[in-house]
C-alpha cells in the first residue's frame, strides 16, 4: 500500500476480540517491503506483546513509577531495583516456582493479614453477633 507523503508500506489484520486491528510495517527499501511474510509479522507482533506484558508488569508489580525522591542518584536506583525485582519474578516463572507475578502481588499479604486477624481476634469478641444485645424499639 502507499501511503499519500510517506511512501510504501505492508498493512496486516488481524482479529482480536471480534474486532479487526490493522497493523502497519514500514522499511526504508521499499523494494524489501514485498518480502515481508505473515510469518515474519506474526514474529514480530509477539514481539511488541511480550515489550508491552514488560512494560505492564514493571508498573503494576514492580512499581517502576512510584518513588518519592528527586535525586537522580537514587532515582536510578529505584529504576534498577525495578527491572531487578521484574527480572527475580521472571525468572522464577521460568522455574515453575510462581505461577504469575499478578498473583504473587495479589497474595502476598494474605499471611501477615490472616495472622494480625488471628492474634487480635479475642480483643473483638464483643463485635461477634452472639455478644451484641438485642435491638430495643423505644
Amino acid at each position: 500500500m502507499h501511503l499519500k507523503g510517506f511512501g510504501l508500506v505492508k498493512v496486516f489484520r488481524t482479529v482480536f476480540k471480534n474486532e479487526f486491528r490493522h497493523y502497519i510495517i514500514y522499511r526504508p527499501d521499499p523494494d524489501k517491503i514485498a518480502e515481508i511474510t505473515r510469518a515474519q509479522f506474526l514474529d514480530i507482533h509477539d514481539l511488541h506483546w511480550q515489550i508491552e506484558s514488560f512494560h505492564r508488569t514493571v508498573k503494576q508489580v514492580a512499581n517502576i513509577e512510584r518513588f518519592f525522591v528527586r535525586q537522580t542518584v537514587a532515582i536510578s536506583n529505584h529504576i534498577f531495583a525495578a527491572i531487578s525485582a521484574f527480572v527475580h519474578l521472571q525468572l522464577r516463572c521460568i522455574h515453575n516456582l510462581i505461577t504469575n507475578c499478578y498473583a504473587l502481588k495479589r497474595n502476598l499479604f494474605n499471611d501477615v493479614i490472616r495472622s494480625f486477624v488471628m492474634e487480635n481476634l479475642a480483643d473483638y469478641n464483643y463485635l461477634l453477633p452472639a455478644n451484641l444485645l438485642p435491638s430495643v424499639n423505644a
